[in-house]
């Protein structure tokens, strides 16, 4: 998709086939698995949001579609450890806390604070962009959200910038969705006073029509 490296499937392809292959070809057991960029995968982008929208996931909490995306990776991931799960047993370790508890686990052993992990982020201001009519949300090019976070400074245009961990954009909606007018999208988390250009620009980049079909987050696994 346009926010990825591969811009089209064929190109996706081409280069999940080479890595397989060099992965096999020095006995590491490889699978590639081709996932759709069109729109943000998940739904924050900035540096702490993507880490609490991770513990949400860990903690049972995240959304279904990103959630489902997660526990196939697993899947997969524990296939080549030669570890067989369902989908539904590995679902059962982000619900009963297992899965948070062993991150959690891991943060101290490498010397992490575990209440600095847990705490929401730390912005001047959030802003709500709502949407302008109804309809069904058609776009959220994930190129252009992406760049307007590294605006806001979660990301560099070169590598001397210096980076805001704070903040970022998280989204209520995804592709496919129904809104309504008036209703928000997302939330923007800055450290800026330009707040009306910023939802002005942000609207820019979101497409409602009368109709719009929903993304299948994973395209293909090559193996």
């Amino acid at each position: 998709g346009e926010g990825a490296f591969m811009k089209n499937i064929e190109d996706a392809r081409r280069l999940a086939r080479t890595m397989v292959d060099l992965g096999n070809a020095v006995g590491r057991k490889t699978i590639a698995v081709i996932t759709d960029m069109s729109q943000p995968l998940g739904t924050s982008i900035g540096n702490r949001l993507e880490i609490l929208e991770a513990l949400d996931i860990l903690k049972g909490q995240g959304r279904a579609d990103v959630t489902e995306l997660i526990c196939e990776l697993a899947q997969i991931m524990l296939k080549l450890a030669n570890v067989e799960q369902s989908i539904e047993a590995i679902h059962e370790h982000l619900t009963n806390g297992q899965a948070l508890a062993k991150f959690e686990e891991m943060v101290v052993a490498q010397g992490g604070d575990l209440e600095d992990l847990h705490r929401p982020v730390k912005v001047d201001q959030v802003l709500e962009v709502t949407a302008n009519q109804d309809g069904v949300i058609a776009a959220l090019p994930a190129m252009e959200f992406g760049l307007f976070a590294m605006r806001l400074g979660a990301g560099r245009a070169v590598k001397s910038d210096p980076l805001d961990y704070e903040t970022g954009i998280v989204f209520d909606k995804k592709v496919g969705e129904h809104v309504k007018k008036g209703e928000r999208i997302a939330r923007i988390f800055m450290n800026e006073k330009n707040s009306q250009e910023r939802v002005t620009e942000f609207k820019k980049n979101v497409k409602i029509l009368e109709r719009a079909e929903s993304v299948k987050e994973i395209i293909e696994i090559i193996s």
